[in-house]
């Protein structure tokens, strides 16, 4: 029988393994507790030094000489009864190993628990809890797998062997990279888990059931934030699978062997959510998950609506500083002669109009937290200086004050114009540049990144249905055509167009007339040269097609004077628009008027 040791190294099964000259080569880490000493301490230590007597040596020779291959085993530990079973396994080199697996006395964990495991009080109350928290897991309808940091499988319940077609002893105490490497798994979800330190959802395939899961990964940390567990959550999809295949609807399939990534602390709240999906925006947010853990400040480049000011919410609910203040001032919004005041607060009569008790600025507002600069590219030379100032020192002044105030603030510095070039310039200055992109983030544009377009619209169509109390949906149509179509205001202009597509149809089902009625700029934005990338010419042709006959049903009264534009006959024009699921009750009805007639 041969064993993969990476695997029992840290699983909840304490085990040691014996050479043929019955020396240990092999400890786990829960043997430390049994032993009481290191691991490293047990190596080539005889069986006889580690067990006070040895009452059943008939198994040990019944197991070494092949008689039997597995055998219980009885000793005193420490001047207690305990016993163990002994298994054969062989060795890379051909000799024949024992394995000894104490975990059939779970007494013996620690010699400060000997007194009290022998009278088996806490033995029962742990086997009674660990039968509670087994019946919770098995009584859920989802399938959970817990396991570690160092992704050792913990538990796992019965729903997810029904899912999966995998029993718990085939994971449970074995590591996912050994259970990928022997082919148990394709993937597991801990692992993006441990690398972001956020939740993660992923679709899973199962061949020994042909079922589909979603899942998604939680992480579990202590309170100094180091990772203790990852519990995996797996939703059968399979019936939702299937169907999207029999209506040709891609969108689920193509989320296969993919990642989406959910902020912990957002989540739950559709406003402040971030989805990813592609590769780039994938790593620019862990750089932000990487950065966040660190006290240094970050400076957010890339152009207007692309998610940068989410981005800095990201940033500050990932880091230590998450408890404090979160406090933003767009620099660009505010005239310059109020700026300085606005950010740096001001004595009571500073100046003309003054608050007679003064103001706190945003510096102050934000102590002990994050302070963000959005627009940073539009502050003065002057109030550039003092900024400068305010992160060296640690330090600022109010107008019209005359003693330095302490700050303990981290600063996210966000702008759309090319700071470098504004440095050679002369209009930024070089010194605060250097400052401020301590670690500078670039966020993709929207046209860089058009496979996460289907996925935003989705989640922001959902979020207007919540919001409106409607029932929306796109046709899967309207969905190759958003990709198609080029948003200078990147995912702001994205949510804006979903939003009035929702408001304004008068039917549930959103189709590309609505488009078009509701936004006559994309009908010319929409390019007929573009080929989608896995598109046979068929389908192109089509595309192609449908999208002529809608441009000319716009523009002509009826269907007659439509079909002859086109230089088709009237049935087979209406032939076309049921081919392409074209519905037009005003072109419909001319048509049967002019048909009726003829």
């Amino acid at each position: 029988m041969n064993y993969s040791l990476t695997g029992l190294a840290h699983g909840d099964r304490a085990i040691i393994i014996f050479n043929e000259k019955n020396q240990v080569i092999f400890a786990n880490q829960l043997c430390e507790s049994i032993f009481q000493c290191p691991i490293d301490s047990l190596h080539n230590r005889s069986i006889d030094f580690l067990f006070d007597k040895i009452s059943q040596d008939n198994a040990l020779q019944s197991v070494r000489n092949g008689s039997r291959q597995r055998a219980e085993m009885g000793f005193r530990l420490n001047g207690h009864p305990a016993k163990g079973i002994l298994t054969s396994m062989q060795g890379p080199g051909g000799e024949l190993w024992l394995l000894l697996d104490l975990t059939f006395n779970r007494q013996i964990k620690s010699r400060a628990h000997l007194k009290k495991a022998a009278s088996g009080k806490l033995a029962g109350r742990e086997k009674a809890l660990q039968n509670y928290l087994d019946d919770l897991l098995d009584a859920s309808f989802d399938g959970i797998v817990i396991s570690d940091a160092e992704a050792n499988v913990l538990m796992a319940n019965r729903a997810y062997e029904v899912l999966s077609g995998i029993g718990k002893n085939e994971i449970v105490g074995h590591n996912l990279k050994d259970l990928i490497h022997e082919g148990t798994l394709r993937k597991a979800a801990v692992f993006e888990v441990t690398k972001t330190r956020m939740p993660t959802t992923m679709v899973h395939h199962y061949p020994r059931t042909a079922k589909s899961a979603m899942v998604t990964g939680n992480p579990l940390f202590d309170k100094d934030g180091n990772l203790l567990y990852v519990v995996a959550n797996f939703r059968d999809i399979t019936q939702l699978t299937e169907m999207s295949r029999k209506l040709g609807d891609s969108n689920i399939l193509e989320f296969e062997d993919e990642t989406v990534y959910l902020n912990p602390d957002l989540a739950n709240l559709p406003d402040y959510g971030i989805l990813v999906r592609n590769k780039r925006m994938k790593t620019c947010l862990q750089q932000a998950m990487q950065v966040a853990q660190f006290d240094t400040h970050v400076l957010l480049l890339g152009e207007s609506g692309t998610g940068k000011t989410r981005l800095a919410e990201i940033i500050h609910k990932a880091s230590p500083r998450s408890k404090r203040p979160l406090v933003s001032i767009n620099c660009g919004s505010i005239p310059e002669n109020l700026l300085e005041s606005e950010l740096f607060g001001y004595e009571k009569g500073a100046f003309t109009g003054a608050s007679t008790q003064g103001k706190v600025g945003q510096f102050q507002l934000a102590s002990g937290g994050t302070l963000v600069l959005d627009e940073i590219g539009e502050l003065s030379l002057a109030l550039q200086v003092k900024l400068l100032h305010a992160i060296e020192e640690k330090q600022i002044l109010k107008v019209g004050g005359t003693r330095l105030l302490d700050i303990d603030i981290r600063i996210i510095a966000i702008t759309n114009r090319d700071l470098k070039n504004m440095v050679n310039q002369g209009t930024f200055r070089e010194d605060l540049y250097f400052r401020l992109s301590v670690v500078p983030i670039v966020v993709p544009p929207l046209r860089e990144r058009t496979d996460e377009i289907p996925l935003l619209a989705k989640y922001f169509l959902d979020q207007f249905n919540r919001k409106y109390g409607t029932r929306k949906y796109m046709v899967h149509d309207l969905q190759k055509v958003l990709t198609r179509q080029e948003y200078p205001g990147n995912v702001r202009e994205l949510r804006n167009l979903v939003e009035r597509l929702v408001v304004m149809s008068s039917e549930d089902e959103i189709t590309r007339e609505h488009l078009d009625s509701f936004s006559p700029e994309t009908e010319n934005r929409f390019d007929l040269t573009y080929y989608e990338e896995n598109t046979t010419l068929q389908e192109y042709l089509a595309d192609c097609e449908k999208n002529a006959i809608l441009k000319v049903l716009k523009e002509e009264a009826t269907l007659v004077q439509a079909a002859k534009r086109l230089d088709l006959s009237s049935p087979t024009l209406w032939r076309k628009l049921k081919k392409h699921g074209i519905r037009h009750k005003r072109m419909i009805e001319g048509a049967s008027h002019q048909e009726g007639r003829d």
